[in-house]
């Protein structure tokens, strides 16, 4: 035993066991490693591994392995690292804790990959559940505390993560090169005092960055620290889930950096997150397969994040993003672009299992408060395109400027909401106001700058065959909207509106068929359900409107507006079961009016059916309608007047109410000389003369009370005179010249009085047609009786048609009686008033009893004759007793009567009396003679007074007077002229 202690002895063992202690540790334990331990685990997750070196120093308690790799079956590796060091500290060999002085790992890599069924490589290492080893149940009582950890370095330095995933259509390529984490003084027990900080570092792509600061403890769970995620490639991120939409992320970086701290020691978790902030720089989102970005965000950010997940608080200092574009389109289906890139393709809707009716409700859950105090969006871009249009319609928004603050969710206040923008380069928009989410309600400043309705041409097409090619609205105004409004609008809008510089023509066409400087509609006042407009004033500055007539004979109005086609839908059938019910008829819209300022209104007309055409137009036409309104007893005052060719002054003047339901009117229209000269065509072409001068002028008079119209309609013309005549095809077959001859005065002047009553409802009713027929029917009346229209001229009445359009002698005499002098003074006096009149007479005799009347009168002077007794002498009659003397010494020279006749059938006087006269000749010449004598009877009383010209009573061929009458009728007839 003595030889044992003795000192050469125990050093000699002591170098012995060292020398033992060495050999295990240098030698035998790396060979066990290699030749062993890395065999046994290959086969138990049945992969090859490779381990190219294993060194442990059993002095310094560090191991070293070098080259580890776990590989596929074919050799691909899957899992390992370069080099890993651990160096244990000698405490733990001391004390009940797990203490290592550094820890170095140097190049992992893992390449997870995901197979085409979906199958991860990696969880091949995982054994299967049936040799999976059963965990030793524990004993009751306390849960057994794990063993402390402690470590003084811990350094992951180059490492490599590679995924991907064959599984989808795209596969899934993610790389995080390299990375590295650094943990120092890390323990998994809190220890007061002591310095325990920790840092990971990673590469994720060329310039991503993740990094880590603070430290952490396991048992209780606590950590503070500081994560910053920096350039991370969007586009790999969205790998994972680009299958389920339809669009491809081109660029863009995230970016992430917040201080936090959670602590599970509590009961309830602690976590609480400051000075967060959340960046996305430079996204880039095309379509599936696409170029050209529909989606472009170069900056948003999300700054100053607090989050307090105990009070269930997230507060946010301001959102900010500059510089965006998205370019928005409507595809010829109706779909928007956003829709289909941005909906889940394939998704389906999950339903969870019923819910048990006598579950008990669930406690609501707290619900979280959101704060934001500022949003802001800065010189955001969009651009929209609408196909369904035949043209498509573009729309450029550009400086889209919004901001929003004090957003709090949820939404208790009002958020202040502040847009200003540009549209389609040349227009602006600004919005600034209030908005409340519950219950939805806006109160904002609204201001509408110069939109051009130009690029909205493409939405007018529908419904005009016209080119807007210039025009500007200007809005200007308060506008308030509440979604819930018992008592109040659901819509108000005070401001202004305007439309100016507008110009509109006919496609195809240079010039403007409508046209103006500025409509300008101020102080509106307009509610929305219920609906009432009130507005102060619609000033119209410088109208304008070419009404032109085609070639084809259409007007160029009848054409600006779309003809809807023909539909062939069936009239809707009658429900069987009675009649159905009926509904209330809607309240009228309350309108109120204070005034229609009309300013140098134009107007051209222009009918190029006609050739030469026609132009004449209505000149510095305005003045005011004042008092608008849709009240039934409101009756509105016109005062309009202007000029028709430049010179002839045009007036309306009276009391409107056009918005009531029924409808009022009482207007006098007045026009004053308009030239009629440029009509010329027309007269040309539908009268059949020429038109050298004449002017026209009218005094109308309208009313309309209760669907009643009631019109009076005089037209004064002056001085119509007709040009050559034109032979028109298309020429009235009246006698034109006579027409006017007969309503023409001495003066030049026409005056026909027109009036009209009809019934607005009555469907036949047309008031155009009726004034045309009334005028037709009028100038056909004069025509066809003359003398009628010439007998009212006469002073107290005058003669009616039938006298004055005959003179009526004695048979066989020339001479005027009294009556007779009384008419032809009558039918002088109105022609006097009708100097382009002309009295044409004809002298006529009746062979019968004309030439029975001059027998009568030769035989009464061959009697005189005979009994010495001259013609004209005084006691040219003879006595009864002579004159049957004479009779029958003329009696018994005539030729013997008929030898038939008996001595019974002896004449009397009388009737030897007409056989003498009988037996006297007449020629024709005499009675032609005496026709002459009649007719020069009547023109040389008509000239006598000198009033009327030779020219003015001619005298006709004479002829034979129409018989059946008792007197010889000498006929008068009127024809124009002079």
């Amino acid at each position: 035993m003595r030889k044992i202690l003795q000192p050469r002895v125990l050093i000699g063992a002591l170098v012995g066991l060292i020398a033992l202690y060495a050999l295990v540790g240098f030698i035998l334990l790396p060979y066990l490693i290699k030749s062993y331990v890395v065999p046994t685990v290959s086969e138990q997750i049945k992969h090859p591994i490779l381990l190219r070196d294993a060194a442990f120093n059993p002095f310094a308690l560090s191991v070293r392995l070098t080259g580890l790799e776990v590989q596929e079956q074919n050799e691909t590796p899957m899992l390992g690292f370069e080099e890993l060091f651990v160096n244990v500290s000698a405490a733990s060999l001391f004390l009940q804790k797990m203490a290592f002085d550094e820890i170095h790992l140097t190049m992992p890599f893992v390449a997870a990959k995901v197979n085409s069924d979906g199958k991860l490589n990696l969880m091949s290492l995982v054994p299967p559940e049936d040799e999976k080893a059963q965990p030793s149940p524990q004993p009751a009582g306390e849960p057994k505390k794990l063993m402390p950890v402690q470590i003084d370095l811990l350094d992951i330095g180059k490492g490599i993560i590679e995924y991907r995933d064959d599984s989808k259509p795209r596969p899934v390529v993610i790389d995080v090169v390299p990375f590295g984490i650094v943990l120092r003084n890390f323990s998994t027990v809190q220890v007061e005092g002591s310095e325990n900080a920790h840092a990971f570092t990673a590469e994720i792509g060329k310039n991503g960055k993740i990094s880590w600061e603070g430290n952490i403890f396991l048992e209780p769970l606590e950590s503070d620290g500081q994560l910053n995620v920096s350039g991370i490639r969007l586009k790999v991120l969205y790998q994972a889930v680009q299958e389920q939409f339809q669009f491809d992320v081109n660029q863009g970086d995230l970016g992430l950096s917040a201080s936090y701290h959670f602590d599970l020691r509590g009961q309830t978790p602690q976590v609480t997150v400051k000075n967060g902030k959340v960046s996305i720089d430079d996204l880039t989102i095309v379509e599936r397969g696409g170029i050209d970005p529909v989606v472009t965000v170069p900056v948003f950010n999300v700054e100053g994040i607090q989050l307090d997940l105990h009070q269930q608080t997230i507060d946010v200092a301001k959102v900010h993003s500059a510089d965006a574009r998205f370019d928005v389109w409507m595809a010829p289906n109706g779909v928007v672009n956003y829709q289909t890139l941005f909906t889940p393709v394939g998704g389906k809707e999950t339903t969870g299992p019923p819910s048990s009716t006598n579950a008990k409700p669930e406690k609501p859950a707290k619900p979280w408060t959101i704060t934001v105090d500022e949003v802001g969006l800065k010189n955001y871009h969009a651009s929209y395109e609408d196909r369904t249009l035949a043209k498509p319609a573009h729309v450029d928004i550009d400086a889209m400027n919004l901001t929003v603050k004090d957003v709090q969710i949820p939404f208790k206040k009002p958020l202040p909401v502040d847009l200003s923008l540009k549209l389609n380069e040349t227009g602006s928009i600004g919005v600034k106001g209030t908005v409340t989410v519950e219950p939805v309600t806006a109160d904002a400043d609204l201001k509408l700058e110069h939109i051009e309705i130009r690029p909205f041409q493409p939405y007018l097409d529908q419904f005009l065959n016209a080119d807007v090619r210039d025009g500007a609205i200007d809005l200007d105004g308060a506008v308030h909207f509440a979604k819930e409004h018992a008592n109040a609008p659901m819509v108000q809008f005070q401001g202004n509106l305007g439309v100016g510089q507008l110009a509109v023509a006919e496609k195809n066409v240079l010039t403007d068929a409508v046209a103006w400087k500025a409509l300008n509609i101020n102080r509106i006042v307009l509610d929305v359900e219920p609906t009432a407009v009130k507005i102060a004033e619609i000033v119209w500055q410088e109208p304008s409107a070419q009404i032109v007539i085609g070639s084809d004979g259409t007007l160029n109005f009848s054409r600006l507006a779309v003809s809807s086609p023909p539909t062939d839908q069936a009239p809707a059938q009658k429900k069987p079961g009675g009649d159905q019910p009926q509904t209330k008829p809607a309240e009228p819209v309350p309108v109120t009016i204070d005034q229609v300022k009309l300013v140098k209104l134009a107007a051209t007309f222009e009918d190029q059916s006609i050739d030469p055409k026609v132009k004449t137009g209505l000149t510095d036409f305005g003045g005011t309608i004042k008092g608008l309104s849709s009240k039934q007893l409101k009756k509105a005052d016109v005062n309009l007047a202007g000029k028709v060719g430049r010179t002839a002054p045009f007036k309306i003047v009276g009391k409107i109410n056009p918005l009531s339901e029924d409808a009022f009117t009482d207007v006098v229209i007045t026009l004053a000389g308009m030239d009629l000269r440029p009509g010329g065509p027309y007269s040309g072409k539908y009268v059949g003369y020429g038109l050298s001068k004449g002017k026209l002028s009218l005094d109308l008079k309208y009313k309309v009370s209760q669907k009643i119209l009631e019109a009076e309609n005089l037209v004064h013309v002056d001085q119509l005179t007709f040009g050559e005549k034109t032979n028109s095809p298309d020429a009235t077959s009246l006698p034109v010249p006579l027409v006017v001859g007969l309503l023409k005065d001495r003066k030049g002047q026409i005056e026909i009085d027109m009036p009209i009553r009809g019934n607005l409802n009555d469907p036949d009713f047309k008031y155009g047609k009726v004034v045309i027929s009334t005028l037709l029917n009028l100038l056909t009346k004069v025509v066809a009786s003359p003398f009628s229209l010439m007998g009212k001229l006469v002073p107290g009445g005058g003669e009616d048609e039938e006298g004055l359009q005959f003179i009526e002698f004695q048979p066989g005499s020339a001479s005027l009686t009294d009556e007779d002098m009384k008419k032809l003074e009558a039918l002088e006096t109105a022609l006097d008033e009708r100097a382009g009149l002309r009295l044409d007479v004809k002298g006529t005799f009746d062979t019968t009893l004309d030439r029975t009347a001059l027998q009568t009168r030769k035989l009464h002077e061959q009697l005189l004759e005979m009994s010495g007794k001259s013609r004209g002498a005084t006691g040219d009659t003879l006595s009864s007793r002579d004159e049957q003397r004479l009779i029958e010494k003329l009696y018994a020279k005539l030729p013997s009567p008929d030898s038939t006749m008996t001595e019974s059938t002896q004449p009397t006087i009388e009737e030897m009396k007409q056989r003498v006269a009988a037996a006297i000749t007449i020629s024709d010449a005499e009675l032609e003679a005496l026709a002459r004598q009649r007719g020069e009877a009547v023109r040389d009383l008509l000239l006598e007074s000198g009033r009327l010209t030779d020219q003015r009573v001619v005298l006709l061929d004479s002829g034979a007077a129409e018989s059946g009458h008792e007197k010889v009728r000498t006929q008068l007839a009127l024809a124009a002229g002079s």
